[in-house]
């Protein structure tokens, strides 16, 4: 399963770890100044919403957590 997050990126639905709101949580930040080894790609074109973790790379996209969650959701029936 492959999760859309927007422009011409997807996400290996086994290797996201978590979907967060960017709107409402300030764990984020600390998430992306302490990267780990991820590479961090911003495909929000300037509208952040929600910020994908993998095992691999931070995601920083303009739709919802609340629609990602719907789509995992959804591909994985």
């Amino acid at each position: 399963m492959f999760l859309h997050l927007g422009g011409n990126t997807v996400a290996e639905g086994k290797k996201i770890i978590a979907i967060l709101n960017l709107e409402k949580g300030s764990c984020c930040k600390d998430l992306i100044n302490n990267k780990q080894n991820r590479q961090v790609e911003d495909v929000s074109e300037g509208k952040p919403k929600a910020l994908v973790l993998t095992d691999d790379r931070i995601i920083i996209t303009p739709i919802s957590s609340l629609t990602l969650s719907k789509r995992a959701k959804q591909t994985a029936v």
